[in-house]
């Protein structure tokens, strides 16, 4: 638990950076479609009904029902399973990272992105932050408003030593969240500029980081004297 406690921040500002680099890949490659939200999606949904679209409306009702979908299975097997749904959050990040380089140009964007709506929905429900803090790693307005909240607290309370101290914990972490998002971003922008549609494929490296990283936090790789060790400290308990 302590080893999985020592990864958490490091997994959170990884993925937030997958977040990051997968949103901006989506804007840029597909017509400037957040594949990562609903918001737009649904905005775009009430005008295609009321402007009478029915092509439209229906590849947005699907967009809708693919987010929704990933929602309710990370539900459904957090409640019925013991698994650790990191793992499964990274192979469906992987899986979507891996498809939408192969789907052409020419796709009808919203589809194009339909296993980008499935993987970071199911990223949200899994990635839910760390270090005692809830921070998506898939969005930054949030993050940006705990940042700013926390270090004006911070800037506000100089008689509280107790309470500064957290507080610029707190701004930190958040601000880490957000510096790692957009450093994805950046980094997806550069690779787009060269490869295009192609560019989603970098993203398997972080991801694959960010496994090794779960999994060192679980401690896979750990020598079995070390697990003998903390069986037996269970065992005392």
């Amino acid at each position: 638990m302590l080893r999985e406690k020592k990864c958490d921040v490091a997994v959170h500002y990884i993925m937030a950076c997958c977040g990051g680099f997968i949103g901006a890949y989506a804007i840029l490659s597909r017509m400037e479609v957040f594949g990562s939200a609903q918001t737009a999606n649904l905005i775009e949904l009430v005008c295609d009904i009321l402007g009478r679209n029915p092509k439209e409306i229906m590849i947005r009702i699907c967009a809708l029902l693919i987010y929704v979908g990933a929602m309710i299975l990370s539900v459904v097997l957090e409640k019925t399973t013991s698994w650790n749904l990191k793992y499964p959050a990274i192979v469906f990040d992987l899986t979507a990272v891996t498809a939408v380089g192969f789907v052409p140009g020419t796709t009808n964007p919203i589809i194009a992105l339909y296993p980008v709506f499935f993987a970071t929905a199911f990223q949200w429900c899994v990635f839910k932050g760390a270090n005692g803090y809830v921070s998506s790693t898939i969005f930054s307005t949030n993050n940006l408003k705990q940042t700013v909240i926390s270090a004006t607290d911070y800037l506000m309370s100089a008689h509280d030593e107790e309470g500064r101290e957290k507080k610029a914990e707190k701004a930190l972490f958040f601000g880490g969240t957000i510096l790692s998002f957009h450093a994805g971003v950046a980094v997806s922008y550069l690779l787009w500029l060269h490869y295009g549609i192609h560019a989603s494929w970098f993203c398997v490296v972080p991801l694959v980081f960010g496994g090794v990283l779960v999994a060192a936090g679980d401690g896979i790789f750990s020598g079995s004297k070390e697990r003998e060790a903390e069986a037996g400290e269970i065992g005392i308990r």
